[in-house]
């Protein structure tokens, strides 16, 4: 299998310097807004499609890091003007046709530090692509002065790309098919055209392709003169020029008498992505941004079903902010972009990957992109909470941008696996169910981890979130909560009194009702404590 192992950019955008190892078959980019999982795409595809290649020069303003600007702009010389290198590692089959022509040392700043200490050696030789975009200094002579006034000579810039062994690199001898997914709602756009053209050619090897385009010249001007145009006179008459009507340009794929970019965008999308995984297609990369957009529930999870079947028979990359798509297409496959690293969630224990694949509705992604998270048990803690904090710091939790997340009774376990490899701090508040074990085991769990903390009730009578506030807050609640006299409100057979058995059966009703009431209630102190513990 012929797929991208690696990215080393160097001035792209977003990144000044960034290493990302991919995975051999599924690779899921999250991250916040701007952390750059778009420009992780575009870095691909400028080196594997030659982006940019026949672009004007004035784009470079876009692609250079901002980072690398401003060093210039505080030391202007020659020697401190941004620059861009990007290199896609390879592995590909020797056999694949023209393999040779990519494999060599490997380029770039790396390769000047394996010289420096002398350990470069035959195993650093590697199948590749690199582009660069540097000042050309014999180009650009006389431009000295205005590079110390601080302007950027983007005119005198010169983009190449060549492989690992150093040649010339030319898409035309592309080494493995590669395509790039991208919805838009307008059917004129490029990456139409880009996407036909890439799907017929790694579709059909060249001699299917060439009669294609032969029979198709030859039937057009045909189909013209079969037309019988009266001549012009002096024996002249309309033709068709041929040279101006290239095949791949005009191809359009159909669904039945539909063409594929007059469907909706949600369809659009979900037929795109299933003829990109047919395996007849013989597509080695396929890059997927955002394919969430447009999408129903009931398609995304459709789409998602296509991907999951296929993923093995081609390399997918895809960047999303979709927590579905992230958790369903197993965890285990995320790289994280976050403060400028990507770190992968590879090694986070397979059973917990497996319930997120699982779990009917999960916030995975909201608590990877949290700056500090509440992890609580259920829908009442995730109404009240919010209140009570309030109450208590005079600020709301999306003023501290903090998140509320409800686990579903104690599924934080597996929460808490992952928030392991986040650094965040992440505040549980469970009940001990009138258990001295699991008052113990919070104790033990709190002196050994110092991102994250359990908090509960400190002793059996205090066992759930219900009795704690009724514990404190008896008069008001009596009078709130209405009951039916001599009517029995058992929970799990047991009896807690009318009221408290009351908000313990209908705990979501309890909350909403307390939610809306002007009533300053107690907070239980393990509550006070966890805010507290939260906020430091």
């Amino acid at each position: 299998m012929n797929y991208i192992k690696s990215l080393h950019i160097e001035g792209f955008k977003k990144f000044r310097t960034l290493d990302v190892e991919f995975n051999e078959h599924m690779n899921i980019l999250v991250g916040e807004n701007e952390a750059g999982k778009s420009t992780l795409l575009d870095a691909i595809k400028t080196v594997l499609n030659q982006q940019y290649r026949l672009a004007d020069k004035s784009v470079l303003r876009d692609l250079f890091n901002a980072q690398m600007v401003e060093e210039f702009e505080a030391n202007p010389s020659v020697k401190t003007l941004p620059r861009i290198l990007i290199e896609v590692e390879l592995v590909l089959d020797p056999k694949t046709k023209n393999a040779d022509y990519f494999y060599g040392e490997v380029y770039g700043q790396r390769k000047q530090q394996f010289e420096v200490y002398g350990t470069l050696k035959k195993q650093d030789e590697k199948f590749g692509i690199r582009f660069e975009c540097k000042y050309d200094e014999l180009l650009g002579a006389g431009m000295e002065q205005a590079i110390l006034e601080k302007k950027i000579p983007y005119e005198y810039y010169v983009l190449t790309w060549m492989t690992f062994a150093n040649n010339p690199y030319q898409t035309i001898r592309r080494p493995l098919q590669f395509l790039a997914i991208e919805t838009t709602s307008n059917a004129t756009a490029p990456s139409f055209n880009t996407y036909n053209r890439t799907l017929f050619t790694s579709r059909y090897d060249e001699a299917t392709r060439a009669k294609a385009k032969n029979d198709f010249r030859t039937k057009l001007v045909e189909a013209f003169d079969a037309t019988e145009l009266p001549e012009l006179g002096d024996n002249r008459k309309f033709g068709v020029d041929t040279k101006k009507v290239v095949l791949e340009t005009i191809l359009s794929v159909y669904e039945g008498a539909i063409a594929l970019e007059n469907r909706g965008s949600g369809m659009e999308s979900l037929i795109k992505t299933e003829i990109a995984l047919e395996k007849a297609n013989g597509l080695d990369v396929i890059l997927m941004e955002e394919p969430e957009n447009h999408l129903s529930f009931t398609t995304l999870r459709k789409m998602l079903h296509e991907i999951s079947a296929k993923q093995k028979d081609s390399q997918i990359i895809v960047a999303t902010h979709n927590n579905m798509i992230a958790s369903r297409l197993n965890l285990n496959n995320v790289l994280w972009i976050t403060d400028g690293v990507v770190k992968s969630l590879s090694k986070v224990d397979k059973d917990v990957a497996e319930f997120f694949v699982k779990a009917d509705d999960n916030a995975f992604l909201q608590l990877l992109l949290s700056n500090k998270v509440f992890l609580v048990e259920g829908a009442t803690e995730f109404l009240l909470l919010p209140l009570f904090y309030k109450q208590i710091t005079g600020k709301t939790i999306e003023e501290d941008g903090i998140s509320v997340i409800s686990c579903n009774g104690i599924s934080y376990k597996n929460y808490l696996e992952i928030a392991k490899k986040t650094s965040k701090k992440i505040c549980v508040i469970t009940d001990n169910d009138g258990k001295q074990n699991r008052i113990d085991e919070a104790t033990t769990f709190n002196k050994t981890n110092t991102l994250q903390h359990i908090f509960l009730g400190t002793t059996t009578d205090d066992w759930t979130w219900e009795a704690c506030l009724y514990n404190l807050n008896q008069t008001a609640l009596d009078g709130m909560i209405e009951v039916q006299a001599g009517a029995d409100y058992l929970f799990h057979k047991k009896d807690y009194g009318q009221v408290l058995g009351k908000m313990l059966n209908n705990k979501v009703e309890t909350a909403y009702k307390m939610l809306l009431s002007k009533t300053a209630f107690e907070v239980p102190q393990y509550i006070k404590d966890a805010i507290e513990w939260l906020r430091a």
